[in-house]
């Protein structure tokens, strides 16, 4: 009898032995793959401006904001960079947006940190920190689009590493984007503003319009991940990125 429990004890403890050999290989190797960092952005909807008016509107005034929590996402560098595209192009960047053909605003609106902890336990975190991301954003479509996008990149990583030497960090994060194409015709519509105020009240608002500018807007989702990543690095390398989608649109 006593011989079987040792038996079965020790058949126990080798098929333990075996997963954490196994789970220690994934591991690294989940590791491994990581260890240069990759970059991915996603565009909530796609922008299309106006050929004719591409080939007339040759000035471009850029504005960037960063409300974000990871200020090394600077500012100026990202504005700074979109110019860069932008000339590249055959655009003059200029500093009076009363002069400019197109307007483009950024703001870096939301980006945080994750990092790599049990395939359960990550994905509540993540599930969790959406969802506190959704409450405090708000609950607009392109909102939970962007956040959706992130879930699938941060929520999707699973599986704890070795120590705490070897952890896969992530940046990820959501900007704003609004393009304003200057027309020959005026533009007419209706801005709308929600305002609410407590949990039952809320106050609308509405303002014609009568401009000669079209407005564009989306959001990028952008997530930076690897091996002990390097915040420093992983803000200019998401800077470049976010520069080069915008300068993509041109």
């Amino acid at each position: 009898m006593r011989n079987n429990l040792a038996l079965k004890a020790l058949s126990v403890i080798l098929v333990m032995f075996f997963m954490l050999q196994l789970t220690g290989c994934g591991q690294m190797i989940n590791a491994i793959e990581h260890s240069d960092m990759q970059v991915k952005l996603k565009m909530t909807d796609t922008i299309f401006l106006d050929p004719i008016a591409k080939a007339k509107n040759k000035s471009v005034f850029v504005a960037v904001n960063n409300t974000s929590d990871m200020q090394e996402v600077d500012t100026g560098m990202l504005q700074n960079l979109i110019s860069s595209r932008l000339t590249a192009k055959g655009y003059q960047v200029v500093s009076n947006p009363e002069q400019a053909g197109y307007i483009i605003q950024v703001n870096v609106l939301y980006m945080d940190y994750y990092r790599e902890t049990g395939t359960r336990e990550g994905a509540v975190e993540g599930a969790l920190t959406g969802a506190g991301a959704g409450a405090w954003l708000g609950q607009s479509r392109d909102t939970s689009i962007a956040l959706g996008l992130i879930g699938g990149v941060v929520g999707g990583i699973g599986g704890a590493l070795i120590g705490k030497a070897l952890k896969v960090e992530t940046y990820a994060g959501v900007v704003d984007v609004e393009l304003r194409e200057k027309t020959d015709k005026p533009v007419t519509g209706q801005m709308v503003t929600n305002a609410q105020t407590g949990s039952a009240t809320t106050i609308k608002t509405t303002q014609e319009i009568n401009t000669n500018w079209q407005i564009y807007r989306t959001k990028i989702v952008c997530t930076a991940q690897q091996t002990n990543i390097d915040k420093n690095e992983a803000a200019r390398v998401i800077a470049e990125s976010i520069a080069s989608k915008i300068g993509g649109m041109f």
